[in-house]
């Protein structure tokens, strides 16, 4: 719960809505571990990877948009590496992206009393010097979203 607008939030990684990776994730586990993982290594991609399989992606966004619809709850979930900020009027589902990029990640701040999707990473100034930054990648909304 958000102190300042009482705003119900729930927070997953997300994985709860893909039924291989909760149900079976000892089995999950063992493919990634002993036989994806090497695979990868001659670029065959893993199919159980939300991240790598853009249908598995978007069947776990739609289940986690249509709890968000049926329950009328705020969720901000994680698992597909994938980027979500819903414009007003959209159900209120929020992904952080990913944090394993090499040179960024994406992230969700709630800080006085609004929500912003941020990517933190490297960035290089005029006279050729590299930082570490923060990048706003959306207009922040209001809490409470619901």
């Amino acid at each position: 719960r958000h102190r300042e607008s009482q705003s119900e939030i729930l927070l997953v990684h997300g994985h709860q809505a893909d039924c291989f990776n909760y149900c079976f994730w000892r089995l999950s586990r063992f493919l990634v571990r002993y036989f994806w993982k090497p695979l990868e290594t001659i670029v065959v991609r893993d199919p159980t990877s939300a991240a790598k399989n853009y249908k598995k992606r978007i069947t776990i966004e739609k289940k986690l948009i249509k709890w968000v619809e049926e329950k009328n709850r705020m969720l901000i979930a994680g698992h597909t590496h994938r980027p979500v900020f819903p414009s007003e009027g959209e159900p209120p589902y929020f992904n952080d992206g990913s944090c394993v990029h090499p040179r960024s990640i994406t992230c969700i701040e709630i800080e006085d009393g609004e929500i912003r999707l941020v990517k933190w990473g490297y960035f290089i100034k005029k006279s050729g010097a590299v930082y570490a930054g923060r990048q706003l990648l959306d207009t922040p909304r209001s809490l409470p979203c619901v």
